[in-house]
């Protein structure tokens, strides 16, 4: 978690999707990285301050579960990123791809 006064969280499945976020330039905002979807819980509390939650979580049924579980939560505040994306697993593998384009 790292807060730099905003009232926006970035949240990442992993640390290399924050690390590839940062590359691409995407990242203006307070972060989080979960490092495994099984830690949404413990983020609750740390995201309930935020205006707005950017989810750039991975492209598959335990990223959609996550996202799920924090629009549960959180309601409109939460945002998929994912369609940056689209057609790759992760931000990660999105930006591998563009470097080989």
């Amino acid at each position: 978690m790292k807060r730099n006064g905003s009232d926006v969280c970035s949240v990442f499945e992993g640390f290399m999707d924050y690390l590839s976020a940062m590359q691409l330039g995407i990242i203006a905002s307070d972060w989080l990285v979960l490092n495994s979807v099984s830690n949404v819980e413990k983020a609750l509390k740390v995201l309930d301050d935020y205006r707005r939650i950017d989810c750039y979580l991975d492209n598959d049924d335990a990223g959609h579960r996550t996202l799920e579980r924090l629009r549960k939560d959180f309601g409109e505040k939460v945002f998929d990123r994912s369609s940056l994306y689209a057609d790759h697993k992760d931000l990660n593998e999105y930006l591998l791809s563009q470097k080989q384009d």
